[in-house]
């Protein structure tokens, strides 16, 4: 009341009201209360009840400072009456206050936290059903099912959950001691291993750290960069690493692949020694065509000889001209019976002393006609089938021993007779050269096997015919595979680039 009345310099009522009432409180303070404060404060309400007169009778232009001054006064008199009220009450009712106020904020407090709990104990009892009705679901019983029912079921859980951890347990303990049994077993075999699953390495056995120095460490590099240690682009086939010299297969399954190293260091020079084991024995059989061929032109030269020797005086001129001539012819058939044997017995593996390259059907032709003796001793039938004038890029050398080597392979398989036919073609830049037999075929299944090195099904063969032939063939840039024989037997086919034309 006594702030309300500075918002207005006019006199209010409520202003006049509390001037009024000041003697009653003075009279009520007074009572019992501290003297020298009694004093004051009765001073005061004495002022404050003049003023209160003065400002009834005052002018207008007056009002204002008196009410200003009238206010400063009530309120200096409030804040003594309210030290006297405090003293007269005492010590305990304004204790009793407190402690009221301190009741009334703690029973506010205690509502407020007994509402919260209530609040969070139907949020978990919630939670909880929720809880049980999801456990009950799993272990197969109803949601009003007994305890006992409840705690039984969790039981049978339990055991049933402990011996599905002692058979993972037991299963996880036969997976690591079988994977250690396989990793020995791969880091036994004398072959070398390495596996790759994304272009990354992800096993190398103990005979790759042999062979090459790769171990475990490079487990998780590029496959690319592991094969450069080695000494290869990844490739199957053969490869060389310092003196030896390596076959690289390669196997694929799902997720990964394998990479299968050989050291064929031995096979290959076995097979090179058995190579030329055969040139020897084609050398021989060839030194008895030889010794046949040539047998007549040497007995026409003795003869001759002989009788020019025992009547050299008795012989005219024109008859030791005669007999000269003949003997002179022979010796030139000789020269030409050697030049064409040496032709057929100088295979060369690079043909590097031969690069004139291959005519066909013209050198095709001189060698089957070389070799039709020995076919028609077998009682075989050789057929040449026409075909258009093309040049070879390879020495006739390999050729030839390409083709004796698929020659002898169809002979040997015509046992009793039969027919062999040879023909020639063009297939865009290269040149088709194909041998077939009438005789059993070869099973799609084994038509790769025939050119590996040792593979055969002949008594007292070696293996390596085709296989070498199929490497020459391709070193000339070619290929050699085996497709059906329309004679009913197999059908060798040779591919190989044509000679390119100068300019």
């Amino acid at each position: 009341m006594y702030e309300k009345s500075e918002e207005n310099v006019v006199l209010n009522d409520f202003l006049l009201a509390g001037a009024a009432s000041l003697k009653r409180d003075a009279v009520f303070v007074n009572e019992g209360g501290d003297e020298s404060l009694s004093a004051r404060i009765g001073e005061l309400s004495g002022k404050a009840a003049d003023k209160t007169a003065l400002l009834l009778e005052a002018p207008v232009e007056e009002k204002t400072h008196i009410a200003a001054s009238l206010r400063s006064d009530i309120a200096t008199l409030k804040d003594m009456v309210d030290l006297s009220a405090r003293q007269k009450t005492g010590l305990l009712k304004y204790t009793c206050f407190m402690w009221l106020d301190f009741l009334n904020k703690t029973v506010l407090a205690v509502s407020g936290f007994f509402l919260a709990a209530v609040f969070l104990l139907t949020l978990i009892a919630f939670w909880k059903k929720k809880k049980i009705a999801k456990l009950t679901a799993l272990i197969g019983v109803s949601e009003d099912a007994s305890p006992e029912t409840a705690a039984e079921e969790i039981r049978k859980l339990t055991c049933a959950s402990s011996a599905e951890v002692d058979e993972l347990g037991k299963k996880l303990a036969r997976e690591q001691i079988v994977g250690k049994r396989k990793e020995d077993l791969l880091n036994a075999i004398p072959e070398g291993l390495l596996t790759v699953s994304s272009g990354l390495v992800t096993f190398v056995n103990k005979t790759m750290n042999e062979w090459f120095g790769v171990n475990q460490s490079v487990i998780g590099e590029n496959a690319k960069t592991v094969f450069e240690k080695i000494g290869t682009d990844g490739a199957e086939g053969k490869f060389s690493g310092g003196d030896e010299t390596y076959q690289l297969s390669i196997s694929k399954s799902q997720n990964e692949i394998f990479y299968i190293f050989r050291n064929i260091t031995d096979s290959e020079e076995l097979s090179s020694k058995l190579l030329n084991s055969e040139r020897l024995a084609s050398i021989g059989e060839m030194a008895a065509r030889i010794t046949h061929e040539i047998r007549n032109p040497l007995n026409t030269i003795k003869m001759n000889s002989t009788y020019l020797l025992d009547n050299v005086e008795k012989v005219g001129t024109e008859k030791k001209k005669q007999l000269l001539t003949l003997v002179v012819g022979e010796v030139e058939r000789l020269e030409q019976i050697t030049s064409k044997y040496m032709g057929m017995v100088n295979y060369s593996r690079s043909g590097a002393a031969d690069n004139s390259g291959v005519s066909l059907p013209a050198d095709l032709a001189e060698f089957l006609a070389f070799h039709r003796p020995e076919l028609q001793k077998r009682n075989i039938v050789l057929e040449l089938g026409k075909g258009e004038p093309l040049s070879l890029s390879i020495s006739l050398s390999s050729f030839k021993e390409i083709m004796l080597n698929l020659l002898k392979n169809a002979w040997e398989e015509l046992e009793n007779g039969g027919k062999i036919a040879v023909n020639t073609g063009k297939n865009g830049s290269f040149a088709v050269v194909s041998v077939e037999d009438s005789g059993r075929g070869i099973p799609e299944s084994e038509r790769e096997a025939v050119f590996k090195n040792f593979y055969t099904n002949k008594p007292g063969g070696t293996g390596i015919g085709l296989s070498h032939s199929r490497k020459l063939a391709t070193e000339a840039g070619g290929k050699l595979y085996v497709g059906d024989s329309k004679l009913g037997g197999a059908a060798f086919i040779l591919e190989l680039p044509l000679k390119r034309k100068a300019g």
